[in-house]
């Protein structure tokens, strides 16, 4: 058995291992003496729970399965992280280990359902050192440049290119306002609009819990618990949110009984000792919520603190009246101004208070190295804008047949500026514009980012080229 330090084992290391390391012909020996045999590896998951989703594979010589694998350095890691009690690997079907202890404990999930471990270290087909070149190579050789559409960047001009993307950018804006269209239907568009803000407040790690939040806590429900008056505080909401939300200090297992002695802390549980009586659901648990791998700026208790300042705005005259107000009230200024007031409206309603907690906090109990004075950036309240308010406004126009606000809205969109990038963006005008960075410095509007994200949603993922807006075929249709 090979035998090296735990520190000589980086994480993607080992994720290099499982995907490729293996032979996947024959049978691999499990430590409970059965064969397994390794179809597809699954794929890594880059946010918090199993390594990888949707390996498929069977045991012996049963049917084949498909499910999450997890992967540790020793066996009792499993126990140690915890997943015993996380019911967010109870979809696990394999625990694979670098090497074996000589007391190799039983794995089971949280609902008590064992799981077989695979031993990496005692199926290697190379030794660990060539193992290891073979994976720095790969990670210092660039992936070859063969998908056509940067071929076509090169030939095509920059308005022809900016038209390609304004028109999958219109595609994701109208498609966005579909969904909130959808939503409208069963809810009031006060509610749509909450929820679908809540979702953006999660960005992407917690945007189902907080879309969930917001359906199991409807702003009637809010409004019957704290009223609708200028008398309620931030923190009845605060308390109300984090309560339903389950990420009160009393109600996680980090804390393990011992709650932050901190004023803030005990008027917020007492509060929701109040509260949980006149809210008619379960509130949700702490593994609805993911913390790991998240800036702490970002994390969801900082986030459902500013929704409480969002909603405290629109709790008398109501959230949709005050978002869509510089429409109503100035439609004749042009896209360009009410723009301008529609961020600074939405803006104005995330604002916190000068001593909130959280702008020295952003998890209880410990204060911050640096306090802020906002508790959404600017990056994400402009991401919102053009996810949220902005489709929002416009699926309100469609349903008044209101064809000149929709036309207006769908001005304010093609005019709004560039956002800040994220990691799709970053890699999409990488792709196109690999040897056209001329091209790629003209990405100036949010609706070509837009597009891009648009067709990495449609294509670029599963490699469709022959489907994509981009690829040689376009240009036959007319775009030269």
């Amino acid at each position: 058995m090979l035998q090296i330090a735990d520190a000589d084992i980086a994480e993607a290391l080992i994720w290099h291992l499982w995907q490729e390391g293996l032979p996947r012909s024959g049978r691999l020996r499990l430590t409970d003496g059965r064969t397994l045999r390794l179809y597809h590896p699954g794929t890594l998951n880059p946010e918090s729970g199993p390594d990888f989703l949707q390996a498929v594979l069977s045991f012996g010589p049963g049917k084949r399965l498909r499910g999450d694998v997890e992967i540790h350095v020793r066996p009792a890691d499993w126990q140690r992280h915890g997943h015993t009690r996380d019911p967010r690997y109870n979809d696990v079907v394999l625990h694979v280990v670098m090497w074996h202890d000589e007391k190799n404990p039983v794995v089971r999930k949280e609902n008590g359902q064992y799981v077989p471990t695979l031993v990496l270290s005692e199926h290697f087909q190379h030794g660990l050192d060539r193992i290891r070149r073979q994976h720095r190579q790969r990670l210092e050789v660039p992936a070859p440049a063969d998908y056509p559409c940067q071929s076509l960047m090169k030939r095509l001009s920059v308005e022809r290119v900016h038209a390609m993307l304004d028109r999958k950018g219109s595609d994701r804006f109208r498609q966005k306002a579909a969904a909130i269209t959808r939503r409208m239907k069963q809810v009031s568009a006060e509610q749509a609009l909450y929820e679908f803000v809540m979702r953006a407040a999660g960005y992407v790690k917690n945007s189902d819990a907080c879309q969930t939040l917001a359906r199991r806590l409807p702003l009637a429900t809010i409004r019957v618990v704290v009223g609708t008056g200028g008398g309620h505080r931030i923190v009845d909401l605060q308390a109300l949110l984090f309560g339903v939300a389950g990420l009160l200090p009393s109600q996680r297992l980090a804390y393990s009984g011992d709650l932050p002695k901190d004023p803030y802390v005990s008027e917020l549980e007492t509060r929701w000792e109040t509260f949980r009586r006149s809210v008619p659901v379960r509130s949700m648990q702490e593994h609805d919520w993911l913390f790991f791998r998240l800036r702490p700026l970002n994390f969801p208790t900082v986030r459902l603190a500013a929704m409480s300042y969002f909603i405290a705005a629109g709790l008398r005259d109501g959230l949709d009246t005050i978002i869509t107000g510089p429409m109503s009230s100035g439609a004749e200024q042009g896209p360009a101004a009410l723009l301008r007031r529609t961020s600074r409206q939405f803006e104005e309603m995330t604002r916190p208070l000068p001593g909130d907690y959280w702008l020295k906090h952003t998890v209880f109990g410990e204060p911050s190295r640096t306090a802020r004075t906002a508790l959404i950036g600017r990056d994400r309240l402009q991401g919102m804008m053009v996810d949220v308010v902005l489709p929002f406004i416009y699926a309100l126009a469609h349903r008044d047949s209101r064809s000149d606000r929709m036309r207006l809205v769908r001005e304010m969109y093609a005019g709004f500026g560039r956002q800040a990038s994220n990691s799709v963006i970053q890699s999409m005008t990488n792709l196109l514009f690999h040897d056209t960075p001329e091209k790629k410095a003209t990405i100036d509007r949010a609706i070509l980012q837009q597009g891009m994200l648009q067709i990495d949603r449609e294509t670029c993922r599963i490699k469709a080229c022959g489907e994509c807006v981009m690829n040689g075929s376009y240009t036959r249709r007319g775009v030269k």
